[in-house]
């Protein structure tokens, strides 16, 4: 089976979309910016989610939730967020795991 996987400079294109939202919407509350992240993976994981491609998907999830933390830190001087604080931040506001959502047929000559 050939594995599909995201082109490198796709996935700093769309790590680089979700910092720039972050950075925008920093001060905005945590359960806002908590549900347009979630529809932001959900979207990453349906258009990249296909077999083979399983562990750029959890590497997104991860910068996702890094870039996350960093921009929550800079909500104020003294907040800044460990990632003691994140943890307990994504067990109120889980980000959805990666899935693969398609499998990708090699094409036959019939």
């Amino acid at each position: 089976m050939v594995k599909r996987r995201t082109a490198n400079d796709r996935f700093a294109r769309a790590l680089k979309r979700v910092t720039e939202w972050c950075k925008e919407h920093r001060h905005s509350p945590i359960g806002l910016q908590w549900r347009t992240l979630v529809q932001k993976l959900r979207g990453h994981y349906a258009y990249y989610g296909v077999a083979g491609n399983s562990e750029l998907l959890a590497r997104f999830l991860h910068e996702v939730t890094r870039v996350w933390r960093t921009w929550l830190s800079r909500r104020s001087q003294r907040g800044w967020v460990d990632w003691e604080r994140m943890g307990q931040i994504l067990e109120r506001y889980p980000l959805p795991p990666p899935r693969v959502r398609r499998f990708v047929a090699g094409k036959s000559k019939a």
